[in-house]
């Protein structure tokens, strides 16, 4: 007797010829099935395939358009409507050349534009072109056309050029009035110069009405975390659909930190653009007084607080302000719903309308609100 793990085995010598025989009908069996079925099978193949040839995974013989449609996205649509109309600015002043022993032309900045006719102007930032001798600027071509200065207005950090060319694609502008937070934002621009040209970056509208001090200057910029770096300035921000809601124009340049961008707004873009090509200078609106923003002492005074409003100190004669009836010691509060707490505020605020409109003034005078109505005049010259 023998014995395996504690079971009990009889010998296997009797046992092998069932196995043999099991074998061997389990053969024939098969053959049988393999037989009967495998012509039905052959033929439900041919049927499915018909006559589809094999895949062919050379995509460039590839033709049919909605092969790609999961890259048709927005930002891809936009990207095609706007780059055509961004252009490479190049400013070029003289420099003297310690080696030659002479002045010559040198480039000084590249930036970028973008093309707002099809009769060749272009709008762009006015530091792109500062102290420039020569400009020339580069269509999405490649071509190379000189270009004159139409108008420049550094208070908005604007320019006006013009190339002697017809028939280009102009991009259009949206309203940036309409402009919402976490919307999609794409900025195009040449960073670094014209070996990154049409560079897209994509984000989003961070924050609106930025107010930002750069030099002598505060401006109210959209915020955007679409990557913006030197070069991308005078190029267009624009929306899901490709239209223009901002020219870029800076970004905050601290260490660690990234994704602070800034546009000017269309809206402004339009007005000053529009000034530039018809007039040549910008035609601002002014109220006519000299005010200050109040301190904590004068706000406890007028029992108001700091930020509430500006003070009038004084009053232009014959000025839109004496004739709306505005006084010396009023305090504006809001123009047209829109609170003021600066001065940078209140010139911004103002600059969103035109010469000729009328507004609601709202104003604080001896602890009494008012409302009066004043009709903007034309800032003058001087």
């Amino acid at each position: 007797m023998e014995s395996y793990d504690n079971f009990h085995r009889k010998s296997g010598r009797n046992r092998i010829f069932p196995y043999i025989a099991m074998i061997i009908i389990g053969v024939f069996i098969g053959g049988l099935l393999v037989s009967y079925c495998l012509p039905d099978i052959l033929d439900r193949r041919e049927s499915i395939n018909g006559d589809r040839p094999p895949v062919d995974w050379d995509q460039s013989e590839v033709n049919d358009e909605d092969y790609h449609e999961y890259q048709r996205t927005s930002v891809v649509r936009a990207a095609e409507k706007i780059t055509p109309t961004v252009v490479g600015i190049t400013n070029f002043a003289s420099a003297y050349d310690f080696f030659q022993g002479r002045a010559r032309q040198q480039e000084m900045a590249t930036g970028s534009g973008v093309i707002i006719d099809s009769n060749g102007y272009i709008a762009t930032n006015n530091h792109v072109i500062a102290d420039a001798e020569e400009l020339m600027v580069t269509l999405s071509t490649g071509e190379e056309i000189s270009a004159e200065v139409i108008g420049t207005d550094p208070a908005t950090d604007l320019a006006v050029l013009k190339i002697d060319r017809t028939g280009l694609s102009a991009a259009s502008f949206s309203d940036s009035e309409r402009l919402q937070v976490g919307e999609l934002a794409i900025a195009v621009g040449n960073p670094l110069g014209l070996a990154f040209q049409q560079t897209v970056t994509v984000g989003v509208i961070s924050a609106l009405d930025r107010s930002i001090r750069i030099g002598e200057q505060t401006f109210s910029f959209i915020q955007t975390d679409a990557a913006i770096n030197a070069g991308n300035s005078g190029g267009p921000l624009v929306n899901a659909v490709g239209d223009v809601i901002g020219i870029n124009t800076a970004k905050i340049n601290v260490a660690g930190v990234e994704g602070m961008g800034f546009a000017i707004p269309s809206n402004t873009v339009k007005r000053i653009i529009n000034d530039l090509i018809e007039h040549g200078r910008i035609i601002r609106p002014w109220i006519g007084v000299v005010i200050r923003e109040m301190d904590e002492n004068i706000a406890n005074e007028l029992g108001l607080e700091v930020g509430q409003g500006l003070i009038v100190e004084e009053i232009v004669a014959d000025g839109p302000a004496q004739k709306a009836g505005i006084q010396v010691g009023d305090v504006i509060t809001e123009i047209d719903g829109k609170k003021i707490q600066s001065f940078e505020r209140l010139r911004e605020v103002i600059h969103q309308y035109q010469v000729g409109q009328v507004v609601k003034i709202n104003l604080i005078r001896d602890r009494e609100e008012l409302e009066i109505q004043l009709t903007f005049e034309e800032m003058p010259q001087n």
